[in-house]
């Protein structure tokens, strides 16, 4: 069925706009021979942002990076646009002594300004999978043990753009609701009664080649509206140091429902008599297993769909919590502003909300800015 209905529970096709065959990416939108030569674009390689700094009183509009290990400065004119994603964003924040002020002094960074909530917040899709031992040969798995195979697939591809390299690894998506009895006592984190819980992902092969040589079928499930919150943080003073990340999948007890909850769908589903003959047999829990079994091999299982968001969330002028108002300025701070998913903070989170959250922050948040600049220097401001 059609998932853009705008009611999209159900089974049908992943639906996609790919232009002739190949995904977008920062390298395709911003590295291209079209984008590099634009005289208003300038974009730096091979570069990491080490802070953002101070210029006066509580105004942020100088950025300091690192490139071929040589340290250089940007300052702007007006504003700086920080869209480093959900993990970069705080984590250059909190390097710029932006954060919660006690944790910043233990690490030996000066704080520069109060903010508790950088960092906190953070909310991904957690996703566990079944695997199933399958009777056929014609699953991807074939060509992921034999490597001729796989490049003469490869070579078909990019000769005509036909052949098994035109599906994409998961061509089958649904999304489903958890029964009202199973979430009793708890707060429906979805949009509502026709968006989904939890989302299946069907895949015509295992997730990762198995040693057995056998040809299997994989079901992926996301929590697609978690309640559980993680954060990213620091362990080092060191702006090229990773940050800590801790999503902290399943937390909340609602989300193991509905993980374990999803699984049992997925039980039901490969019970039908439709694959009879195809299954041969699953791999992990079955039918016959017990909630507790389940809940340990989901928490064994847990992984990431890499859709952080939140860490620099959104809130109304004035609130004690929050990275951003609603202009998207970091709060109580002149000259800096946050466009990325880190400024979310809805529970309900799919990929295709993502997606259009993208989208709006970098559609509709442009408008004002640009008319904040020019009543702030006149039209023609210079950004």
């Amino acid at each position: 069925r059609d998932m853009n209905s705008g009611s999209p529970l159900g089974m049908g096709w992943t639906q996609a706009t790919i232009n002739n065959g190949s995904r977008s990416s920062s390298a395709t939108s911003y590295l291209a021979t079209e984008f590099m030569s634009r005289p208003n674009l300038h974009v730096v390689i091979g570069a990491q942002v080490l802070s953002i700094n101070s210029t006066r009183a509580n105004e942020f509009k100088s950025a300091q990076f690192v490139q071929n290990g040589k340290i250089m400065s940007v300052t702007a004119r007006k504003e700086l646009i920080l869209s480093a994603g959900s993990i970069g964003t705080p984590h250059i924040l909190l390097h710029s002594g932006i954060g919660n002020s006690s944790a910043l002094k233990s690490l030996g960074i000066t704080p520069l300004h109060h903010l508790p909530s950088v960092g906190q917040n953070m909310t991904d899709h957690v996703a566990l999978s079944l695997e199933f031992v399958v009777n056929s040969t014609a699953t991807r798995d074939t060509a992921q043990r034999n490597a001729t195979l796989a490049a003469q697939q490869l070579a078909e591809w990019n000769a005509s753009h036909t052949g098994p390299l035109v599906d994409t690894v998961m061509s089958q998506i649904g999304w489903f609701r958890v029964p009202n009895a199973s979430l009793a006592g708890f707060p429906d984190a979805s949009a509502g009664p026709n968006t989904p819980h939890y989302e299946f992902l069907i895949s015509n092969g295992y997730m990762a080649p198995r040693a057995d040589n056998t040809n299997g079928m994989s079901i992926a499930m996301a929590v697609v509206s978690p309640h559980s919150r993680g954060s990213v943080t620091l362990n080092s003073s060191d702006p090229l140091a990773s940050p800590l990340i801790n999503p902290n999948l399943l937390g909340e007890q609602v989300d193991r429902i509905v993980a374990r909850e999803a699984v049992r769908a997925a039980l039901r589903f490969v019970a039908a008599p439709a694959w009879k003959g195809y299954i041969i047999t699953p791999l992990g829990v079955n039918a016959s297993s017990t909630d507790a079994e389940i809940d340990t091999y989901a928490r064994n299982g847990a992984a990431t769909v890499y859709h952080p968001s939140g860490t620099a969330s959104m809130s109304p002028v004035g609130a004690d919590w929050g990275v951003v108002d609603p202009d998207l300025k970091v709060k109580g701070l002149k000259g800096l502003r946050v466009i990325d998913l880190s400024v979310t903070v809805s529970r309900y989170m799919t990929p295709m909300r993502l997606s259009i959250d993208t989208k709006h922050c970098s559609r509709t948040s442009r408008p004002p800015i640009l008319r904040q600049l020019r009543t702030s220097s006149g039209s023609g401001a210079q950004i």
